[in-house]
Parts: structure tokens; C-alpha cells; sequence
């Protein structure tokens, strides 16, 4: 095999050679347009990875559905992020914080004047279901951190000026697209924000200290939300 070649091993045991950087979703494709429509993301050697991530080394690949239990936190998370943009579109100049995937759900840290209210869940759902409804591809983009850091100092986000200065040197930073959406994040990603499905609901309301230290400012809005 050649340095431009590399070997994938599916779960059959079944081994074949590929263009280095192939993505998981060319291969998907290759083997049928019904397995390519119907996978999220894949597992390289056991690493859940986006689909559209190229594949430079030998390594034994798995399609992960929407069925797969390792989904599941890939739609808590991809729903944080529709929940964000939904949020920012509603009340533009919200600041959003950070958003992971926890046990029972997720949640998203918010950054506003005035506190949100069990009351706003109602317009925030309605928004995030039209998001969904685009069925928007995610998308994901390497900046330097410079550039990262102009960008969301120009759009007033000065909470993500600081998480890039918190990722260690040696680390990408990746940058996410849903539309013209995006924001700094780790990832992986489903392949769109259609996969999310409708299956989610906000359920409380809390303020937070940023990062958890009551010496920050103190944000007054943490909007949580729990996939039922």
C-alpha cells in the first residue's frame, strides 16, 4: 500500500484501501446512497468523529444511525446549538457562553441583560423547531486564534474571547456552522440540524456564575433544557 493509500477495516472484518483523507461520508456514499442518508457520524477505532472528517491513517471505521446509543449525545448536543441560535435570533445581542451535553439533557449559558422566564420557553421551542426544520448541514472550519478572537470580539462576544484563550496551544481552534449560525466548539456534530428531531423540551431557568466562580460577573441567565 502506498503513503497515499490508506486501509480501512469495517465491522464485518471486510478491509479495503482508500485516497488518503477519503471522508467517512464519501464512503458511506460509495457503498449506498441509503447508508450515507441514514448515518450521523462514524467511529474511527472507537473515536466518534464527524462524518465529513478525512480519514488520514489506517483505522477500523463504524457508521454510527440516529438509533445508536453514541448518538444520543450527539443530538443533546446538537440541540444546544440550536437551542443558541434560536435564542440569539429572538433577543439578538444575547451572548452565548458555553453549552455542553449533561447526563439527563443539556444546557446552554446565556449572557443578557434582562433574565429570561419560563414564559419565553414557549417562542424559544417554536424558533428551535424552525431550525431544525432547515435541516442546515453542520459544518466545521480551523481559524487561527487571532482571527477567532477578532471575529467574536466584533460580534460583542467577550465570553468566547476567553474560552479561546483557556484552549491549550496545541489544539485546533474549530468553528462550527449551521447556516450562517456558527460558534466555538470542540465538537463532534451529526451531519445536520434536521437529525436533532423534535423530541426536546425546555424545562427550567437558572442563573449561573460564569464558569462556575462567584468572583466572575454573574450571568443571569442558565437555560436548561432536557430531551424527552
Amino acid at each position: 500500500m502506498s503513503d497515499a493509500q490508506v486501509a480501512v477495516t469495517f465491522p464485518d472484518g471486510a478491509r479495503r484501501e482508500f485516497p488518503k483523507n477519503t471522508t467517512g461520508l464519501d464512503i458511506a456514499k460509495g457503498i449506498s446512497p441509503s447508508l450515507a442518508k441514514r448515518t450521523v457520524a462514524m467511529a474511527l477505532d472507537g473515536e466518534v468523529q464527524d462524518l465529513s472528517d478525512p480519514i488520514s491513517r489506517d483505522a477500523k471505521i463504524e457508521f454510527i444511525n440516529r438509533d445508536d446509543p453514541r448518538a444520543l449525545e450527539l443530538i443533546r448536543h446538537d440541540a444546544a446549538h440550536v437551542l443558541a441560535e434560536a435564542v440569539q435570533a429572538l433577543w439578538p445581542g444575547t451572548q452565548v457562553t458555553i453549552g455542553p451535553v449533561i447526563d439527563n439533557g443539556f444546557y446552554y449559558d446565556f449572557f443578557r441583560n434582562e433574565p429570561f422566564t419560563p414564559e419565553d420557553f414557549v417562542a424559544i421551542e417554536k424558533k428551535m423547531r424552525e431550525i431544525i426544520a432547515k435541516d442546515q448541514p453542520f459544518t466545521k472550519d480551523v481559524w487561527s486564534r487571532e482571527k477567532t478572537k477578532q471575529i467574536f470580539r466584533d460580534k460583542g462576544e467577550a465570553f468566547k474571547v476567553e474560552l479561546v484563550d483557556a484552549i491549550p496551544g496545541n489544539e485546533d481552534i474549530k468553528i462550527y456552522y449551521q447556516g450562517d449560525w456558527f460558534d466555538l466548539c470542540r465538537g463532534p456534530h451529526m451531519t445536520s440540524t434536521g437529525k436533532v428531531g423534535n423530541a426536546f423540551k425546555l424545562m427550567k431557568v437558572a442563573g449561573a456564575y460564569w464558569r462556575g466562580d462567584s468572583n466572575n460577573r454573574r450571568s443571569p441567565s442558565r437555560k436548561t433544557s432536557t430531551l424527552t
